[in-house]
């Protein structure tokens, strides 16, 4: 099986850059490189079936991504974003500045509010009310 680590770093640099400033996964060592080679057992990390990133997105509904400048994932939320529109897919990336992987659905949060108002808008204007 590939290095996950290595294999990571070049699809998502944000793994490097943003490693220790997420407060909420800190780093791909350890932890998420485990889970990861528990998720995928055995197969390859690049396998669509694993990896939505690594797929077709075309046909995909209107989508709506939300992450921070401080998320281990930030990279790969982008590389969505752009794989998404390449596919004629609408799709909206909202990033907040500051924010670790998943810290705007912490309540005390003043991005929570901002961010849930921008998903209630994304779903209301494609769901309707």
């Amino acid at each position: 099986m590939p290095n996950v680590r290595q294999t990571s770093l070049i699809a998502s640099p944000s793994y490097k850059t943003n490693e220790w400033l997420d407060n909420i996964l800190v780093s791909y060592d350890g932890y998420l490189t485990r889970a990861a080679q528990l998720y995928a057992n055995g197969h390859d990390l690049k396998d669509p079936q694993l990896s939505r990133i690594y797929g077709d997105f075309h046909g995909f509904p209107p989508t709506i991504l939300t992450s921070g400048t401080r998320d281990l994932f930030l990279s790969n939320t982008v590389r969505t974003h752009r794989k998404l529109r390449q596919a004629a897919v609408e799709a909206v990336l909202e990033v907040f500045e500051g924010i670790s992987h998943g810290q705007y659905l912490v309540p005390e949060a003043p991005e929570t509010k901002e961010a849930f108002a921008e998903i209630t808008r994304f779903l209301d204007a494609h769901l309707g009310k």
